[in-house]
């Protein structure tokens, strides 16, 4: 049985698929494990067995118990273990990743009571309110499926959601719906799961609909391609969390870029990185399932925006999330300090942008009129003023911004002599006029419109230096009809990019800190 990278019908899971029955096979030939009734030989294109006719059943049986098992209701891929065995977070991270894909259907992984699970990761706790063990799953019960009651392999495999997600019996009462695949290409699809990548979602704007993405990057050579993926499988849940599809794949792109450990096989997929991402969660017309939500396909090499990705990827880097511990009323702790991986905002809105080669800042008035997401890049402001100081702007949209920084400057300083004045609170007049100005501009549905809400915020301000500087002249053209909204997310982004040049300023434009937890499919 030979099964070649490029054979007819093979799509990119499918070659994912190999690769991670590469990866597995060269896992048990390190550890000199070998499997009675079965050699095998590894190209770079190519997987070749040799199958006993005799025992073609056991070996077959044994192939997969020595590919896919279960530790304390943790499931292992040894593909994914020939650098070493996961910590305590890498096994959490894949035991998610394939309940909210391959694994979503229940009965293909049936699970053990649910418990509180709690583990160390960078000196730090992680807690899992409600890990249910997992007891068994399909891919160790595959032999039914690929081998008949001859001890002799099918012609023809059925292919349903837990070899290839979404591949399912169209109509229930027709048997010719069924999607059927051969018996080499159903091979490498069982083995997808060890060669695709996965990125725990934390979005904002999506909110359940995006948990998890899965990315299937285009594989051109099995060897080279299992070192990459080798490399990855070391990185944590903090690494391996994103804040949308686009954000995971550009991610994945530049950590590739980045790791000095496989900086020679960045010409394998630098310039021709071509993958496709999908992302699982939960809509609300089927709360118990995992549903695929959003599929988008991305050319690295394509990407005008790359470079102002990776200064984001710099500036908005994951975090620790602190929860407090909770006590009850007699000062006893009932649940213990713990942290997640906190994502940004500004980061998801960049990276939807990159990969779909648009100016990094296009869209936000969509992003600010969503109450999470705007009171998170609130939150994010200084991080937000490194990107307009370090990323791709060009001269009339830098200017557009200074002039809109100064004017906002000049505003609070006439509030804050109101404020003396009427002995009023600053903080509260600050708080409503922005919220005015970010009302008017989000309100803004044309080029009048616009141009009415941006001279009335500067007139507001009085003299501004920066517009008699640079002269209006320049700044026209982003008022016209075919610019107005650009300008309108340039008005925006320059209020929450706005640094505070005092104490009071700073007071004022800062919210309450944001009470948030750890999502959970609960």
């Amino acid at each position: 049985m030979r099964i070649p990278l490029n054979a007819p019908g093979m799509t990119s899971l499918h070659k994912a698929g190999l690769a991670g029955l590469y990866m597995t096979l060269e896992a048990l030939t390190r550890d000199q494990r070998l499997i009675s009734g079965l050699e095998w030989h590894l190209e770079p294109t190519s997987v070749t067995f040799d199958w006993k006719e005799e025992r073609l059943k056991e070996a077959f049986r044994d192939l997969i118990s020595a590919s896919f098992w279960l530790d304390q209701g943790f499931i292992r891929l040894t593909g994914l273990e020939i650098s070493g065995q996961p910590k305590p977070d890498q096994k959490h991270h894949l035991y998610n990743a394939l309940l909210h894909s391959f694994l979503q259907f229940g009965p293909h992984r049936p699970t053990d009571s649910k418990r509180t699970l709690t583990y160390e990761v960078d000196e730090r706790t992680y807690s899992i309110k409600d890990f249910a063990p997992v007891k068994s799953f399909r891919h160790q019960k595959a032999e039914k499926d690929f081998v008949d009651t001859n001890g002799k392999f099918k012609m023809d495999v059925e292919t349903s959601s837990w070899l290839y997600p979404g591949g399912s019996q169209r109509h229930v009462v027709h048997a010719a719906t069924k999607v059927t695949e051969r018996v080499e290409k159903a091979l490498a699809l069982l083995y997808a799961p060890v060669g695709v990548f996965y990125y725990a979602i934390r979005s904002r704007y999506r909110g359940r609909k995006a948990r998890l993405a899965m990315i299937v990057p285009e594989v051109s050579d099995l060897q080279t391609y299992s070192e990459i993926r080798q490399a990855f499988a070391q990185q944590g849940v903090l690494e391996l969390t994103a804040s949308s599809a686009s954000d995971a794949a550009l991610r994945m792109l530049v950590s590739i870029e980045a790791n000095k450990a496989v900086n020679e096989l960045t010409n394998y997929l630098g310039e021709s990185f071509m993958c496709r991402v999908v992302t699982f969660g939960i809509v609300s017309w089927n709360e118990k399932q995992k549903t695929r939500t959003y599929t988008r396909s991305i050319h690295g090499g394509s990407l005008p925006g790359l470079d102002d990705y990776r200064k984001a990827s710099a500036i908005f880097k994951n975090r620790w999330q602190k929860v407090d511990a909770k006590m009850d009323r007699k000062g006893k702790i009932i649940e213990p300090e713990r942290y997640f991986v906190k994502t940004y905002s500004a980061r998801e809105l960049i990276a939807e942008n990159v990969a779909q080669k648009k100016p990094w800042y296009q869209d936000l008035t969509t992003f600010m009129s969503q109450k999470e997401t705007r009171n998170q890049l609130l939150f994010e402001r200084e991080e937000l003023h490194q990107m307009v100081e370090k990323a791709f702007l060009d001269d009339s949209e830098r200017i557009f911004i200074r002039v809109c920084h100064e004017s906002w400057r000049r505003r609070m300083g006439k509030l804050g002599e109101r404020a003396t004045k009427e002995g009023a609170n600053f903080q509260s007049l600050v708080r409503r006029e922005s919220e005015r100005l970010r009302t008017s501009l989000a309100r803004s549905k044309n080029a009048e419109t616009l141009r009415e809400t941006v001279v009335d915020f500067w007139a507001r301000a009085g003299t501004n230096q920066e517009l008699q500087r640079e002269g209006l002249a320049k700044l026209l053209p982003l008022f016209n009809e075919n610019n107005w909204r650009k300008a309108r997310d340039l008005a925006l982004l320059a209020l929450i990019s706005y640094q505070p040049q005092s104490d009071e300023e700073k007071e004022a434009l800062s919210e309450a800190p944001q009470v948030e937890e750890e999502e959970t499919d609960e």
